[in-house]
């Protein structure tokens, strides 16, 4: 959990220096154009692959109670790796969302998509991490902007994790976006893909793997905005839009279907869990034990299942499977 944040960055004409005590905010880290704000949480001692994490909150969240819920920094300490806390502010959006359905913040280089893309930079070039290792995670509307940040700038990422989300360009306007999250549209891969290979004509890139939780109670995110997005990204991975193997009773879980999506070597690229009598939540496993974590809040649930930690090791950053 967090119990403070520090707000404490200086720079130099010759470089930057940090306080490790927590959670650090960073108030310069590029132009900003997005006018979003940035926190890290930096590990006692890193490991030797140097990767970090990106958390986005979702909406009247913030990084402090996205940080709580998930248990994203007690990982990283145990484990060694850093996390970046990207946060909106109400003069942006009044519930604190990211505007995932603004064309002007969706775009690659522009708005709170580059803003983040500086902070990933920032973080990296200043405290030496590895480029190979950065790997995303968003919680609804973090979510949606999570998959906005792995179409812009795909080869920054390795994997990313959405958790009741939904597709890229799913919406551009505040007036589609509420009706795209009841009753989303629906389309071929093929569709789907072409914004993000737009964005992308100079030369064809390497794209993330995909990890997708969605819950089947969803009120809030229609679970069809997940399907959608398994289309896109199965389009634009050249691989088949049905799953390669499907795993009931998931991790002894009765309620968990785990779909997996592969392409002809055998590898996975996509890992879609399906969650019966899961609303808009993070599932949590409150606890002392190595697998457990996370806490109760408005927008998580105990489900005896520690999902951060399973995502964890999907990222690679934890050495056992939950």
């Amino acid at each position: 959990m967090i119990q403070r944040v520090l707000v404490f960055f200086v720079i130099f004409d010759f470089g930057s220096a940090f306080c490790q005590i927590d959670d650090i905010k960073i108030s310069n880290f590029g132009s900003n154009p997005g006018n979003l704000e940035m926190f890290l949480h930096l590990p006692k001692n890193l490991n030797s692959k140097r990767s970090l994490v990106v958390v986005l909150h979702g909406c009247t969240q913030n990084a402090k109670s996205i940080a709580t819920q998930s248990g994203w920094n007690s990982l990283a300490d145990k484990h060694g790796f850093t996390v970046l806390y990207p946060q909106q502010k109400m003069l942006n959006n009044p519930n604190e969302c990211f505007n995932w359905f603004q064309k002007k913040d969706i775009d690659k280089d522009n708005g709170e998509v580059f803003s983040i893309k500086q902070m990933i930079d920032f973080a990296i070039d200043s405290l030496k991490l590895n480029r190979d290792s950065v790997f995303v995670y968003g919680l609804s509307a973090g979510a949606a902007m999570g998959v906005a940040l792995m179409a812009d700038y795909p080869e920054t990422f390795q994997t990313g994790a959405i958790l009741a989300g939904g597709p890229f360009y799913s919406a551009i306007n505040p007036m589609k976006a509420f009706g795209t999250l009841l009753s989303p549209q629906k389309k071929s891969g093929e569709e789907w893909a072409k914004p993000i290979l737009k964005q992308h004509l100079d030369s064809i890139k390497r794209f993330p793997k995909l990890i997708v939780i969605h819950g089947k109670s969803d009120q809030v995110v229609n679970i069809e905005n997940s399907r959608q997005l398994i289309l896109q990204w199965s389009a634009i991975q050249h691989i088949s839009n049905s799953p390669t193997d499907t795993i009931y009773d998931f991790k002894g879980q009765k309620d968990f279907v785990n779909y997996l999506y592969k392409d002809f070597a055998g590898n996975e690229i996509i890992s879609f869990l399906e969650v019966r009598y899961l609303r808009h939540e993070l599932m949590v496993d409150p606890g002392d034990n190595e697998k457990q974590g996370g806490q109760i809040g408005l927008f998580s649930k105990d489900k005896d299942f520690f999902s951060t930690y399973w995502i964890a090791f999907k990222f690679g950053l934890i050495a056992e499977d939950y």
